[in-house]
């Protein structure tokens, strides 16, 4: 039976993956990496040194063809990749940094996002330079594409698996001519355009190199400096001025025993527009509350609001209540930005 829905496309990659994973001895998220792949190009199973073996390709072909994905809606493409991304981060024990960016945060980004940016026969460019499995970056895109915006986008990460999930989930959603993709550490010179819109889930914890660090106006005069501050720093380096970032940060960002080395960089750089505190479940498993930072680089065009929009987003799940903060983030965008 072909996929018709989320529920039997994803069943039919699950099995795919867990029979490639069996037969190459793969662990999950390789074994999905390499499924996206063998789907992206012709959607046949590839064997190298007899691996796997001809019965399994033959049995993968036959998988791949029962997923329709020609036939399937985009979004149904995105929503079954994203549940086998889930089931890898468990099954693989991936560390926090290399989880996906829930929907609902996403969502809520873009959200801002076409709130900030009005014009919707604007020509914009968006990056993310922790993309990742490219969940943030996709919805980002797919919104403002709807809504009339001509989008085109850059794409970086570090984990060679994680650049190959994005690039390939990409490829199967469409998206391979809007989105350019590269396998680099971030914080290395990028040949990357400058940005109307930088979006990015922080990595969280210390960035090892330091002769690398050292370049940054973040970084620690002694040790290991964070990584979430000289993200935060680059981030702003490849936006065009009065450019827009709206960054996932932690929680106590401004509470660090070195946040004034981040406050004095941000205050010659950008105006933060507002910072606003997810809700504290969605973190219950790691322990690391989180929150939206939105910021404006300097340039002619760049406004200070005159009121920091500060607060707390309510339980995405309490739509009374979500309504409500949405219309304040609506209204306070209309007045002061």
């Amino acid at each position: 039976m072909k996929a018709t829905n989320v529920e039997s496309l994803f069943g039919l990659m699950d099995e795919a993956i867990k029979l490639l994973q069996t037969e190459a001895e793969l662990s999950y998220v390789e074994a999905l990496s390499e499924t996206l792949e063998n789907l992206s190009f012709e959607g046949k199973a590839q064997q190298v040194e007899g691996l796997p073996s001809n019965e399994a390709i033959e049995r993968l072909n036959s998988l791949y063809k029962k997923m329709n994905l020609e036939a399937l809606d985009k979004e149904i493409i995105r929503k079954s990749i994203q549940l086998t991304f889930i089931k890898a981060t468990k099954a693989d024990k991936l560390q926090m940094n290399h989880q996906m960016t829930p929907d609902t945060i996403a969502y809520l980004i873009a959200y801002f996002i076409g709130e900030i940016k009005k014009d919707k026969t604007e020509k914009l460019h968006v990056s993310d330079l922790a993309a990742g499995t490219g969940n943030l970056l996709n919805i980002v895109l797919a919104h403002l594409a709807s809504r009339g915006n001509e989008v085109t986008a850059e794409a970086v990460d570090n984990d060679d698996l994680l650049i190959s999930v994005a690039a390939n989930s990409g490829s199967l959603m469409g998206l391979s001519e809007k989105i350019h993709y590269t396998h680099s550490d971030s914080l290395q010179e990028l040949l990357v355009a400058p940005s109307d819109i930088m979006v990015s889930d922080f990595p969280i914890g210390y960035y090892p190199v330091n002769e690398r660090a050292k370049n940054y106006k973040t970084a620690f005069s002694e040790g290991n400096s964070f990584a979430h501050f000289l993200m935060f720093e680059q981030n702003v380096n490849y936006l065009k001025e009065s450019g827009w970032g709206v960054f996932i940060v932690p929680s106590d960002i401004f509470e660090t025993d070195k946040t004034s080395v981040l406050m004095g960089w941000l205050k010659e750089t950008v105006h933060i527009q507002a910072f606003l505190s997810l809700p504290e479940g969605l973190f219950h498993k790691n322990g690391m509350k989180k929150s939206i930072i939105i910021v404006q680089k300097n340039g002619e065009k760049s406004i200070q609001a005159e009121q920091v929009l500060l607060g707390e987003i309510p339980d995405l799940k309490n739509a009374q209540k979500m309504q409500s903060f949405l219309d304040i983030f609506h209204n306070w965008s209309a007045k002061m930005i």
